[in-house]
């Protein structure tokens, strides 16, 4: 009976510490955006990048709480570590192209390239920047159209609007 109460508690005490270390990224990361954003333009793209630290660290923290947990009741994880390995490496092959988009969006709100309202001229088509996410731009061009172009397929941009009062 000892050993059934020694899990119990070593389980509580992973769920209790994985529940800690979220709430302490969502509060830092929402501080963060919030002292640095005040008085500036840039909370959407702020809001945007701490949106995706938040979501990874989360995936992270309840992947691992998930496999101690399992460890604790008696699982072999090994295997399973070694399964989510290789089906990392096969999805990987498969989303080469929508980690390049994310992966170029990323540097672009990073690096402050583009913001929403900037006319600009991507791909070929010139229009005005509806919106920004880490995959796709919105560009809306003079006639109407809605172009939306995958961050990963951008190789020049010409940007009429960044240097402008």
């Amino acid at each position: 009976m000892g050993s059934f109460d020694d899990h119990t508690l070593r389980i509580l005490y992973i769920l209790v510490v994985s529940v800690i270390v979220w709430a302490a990224v969502q509060v830092l990361t929402k501080s963060f955006v919030v002292s640095i954003s005040v008085g500036t333009a840039k909370g959407k793209r702020l809001r945007t990048l701490t949106n995706l630290v938040k979501s990874a660290a989360s995936v992270v923290i309840v992947s691992v709480g998930f496999v101690m947990v399992l460890q604790e009741v008696g699982f072999n994880i090994a295997p399973l570590i070694a399964s989510a390995g290789i089906a990392g490496l096969a999805i990987g092959f498969g989303a080469q192209s929508l980690v390049k988009d994310v992966i170029a969006g990323f540097f672009i709100l990073v690096e402050d390239q583009l913001d929403e309202g900037d006319e600009v001229e991507i791909s070929g088509k010139k229009g005005v920047i509806k919106k920004i996410t880490l995959r796709t731009i919105w560009l809306k061009d003079k006639d109407g159209a809605l172009h939306v172009v995958p961050n990963g397929s951008i190789t020049i941009v010409s940007n009429f609007s960044k240097n402008k009062s």
